[in-house]
């Protein structure tokens, strides 16, 4: 989602891809399902259906959402509603606004051999050449299970003063599982921040101009 659709303001009958766009995330939010999947009854509670019309029900899951995030509660969906619901689906969903990224591609651009997940960070960090104007670089490795129990790992790396005329910072977000004490690359995401006049000034995965 682009930061002009994010922060277009939407109340009740508007209609478009942005009202598809919020309907999309008020039931990521609320059910936690794949946005792509969610139409009608689920479980204890309905989803919206994304038809991309702000009628009665639409502006219901939004006073529902406000209320419960200390927004006013109006309907209405403007800049700072995007933003808790933003927030939300990135809660909801880690990959939220990254730019996928081939897998095969990214471990032959950075002559990756996988071992485990603390060598291929190891070997992400060192192959980063040092680059004119760059002032920041930052690797993390995490196990969502805990490391005694670890079958999955997320490792993010970050650049910030990248040396280019549009991008000022990229974060690359890798996910590892483990198969028969095997670890692999099954997800790779990317993220930018813009130079100053050329695109959004937070991380999104939309490309910089």
């Amino acid at each position: 989602m682009s930061v002009k659709t994010q922060y277009r303001t939407l109340k009740l009958h508007d209609q478009g891809d942005a009202v598809k766009h919020l309907q999309e995330d008020l039931n990521i939010v609320n059910f936690g399902f794949d946005k792509n999947k969610v139409d009608g009854d689920i479980g204890s509670g309905t989803a919206l259906i994304v038809d991309g019309d702000f009628g009665p029900k639409t502006q219901a899951a939004v006073k529902s959402f406000q209320g419960s995030h200390h927004l006013n509660v109006d309907g209405i969906v403007g800049e700072k509603t995007w933003s808790k619901l933003n927030a939300a689906v990135q809660a909801s969903n880690p990959r939220f606004d990254f730019r996928v990224i081939s897998v095969q591609e990214f471990i032959d651009s950075r002559k990756l051999k996988v071992t485990t997940p603390k060598a291929v960070a190891v070997q992400i960090f060192s192959n980063v050449e040092d680059g004119e104007g760059r002032f920041s670089a930052d690797i993390s490795v995490a196990y969502p299970e805990g490391f005694s129990q670890a079958q999955t790992s997320v490792i993010v790396h970050t650049l910030i003063g990248v040396a280019d005329d549009s991008v000022n910072s990229i974060r690359d977000r890798i996910e590892l599982k483990s198969n028969q004490n095997k670890w692999e690359i099954v997800w790779v995401g990317r993220q930018y921040k813009c130079q100053s006049g050329r695109g959004h000034q937070d991380w999104s995965g939309s490309l910089c101009s």
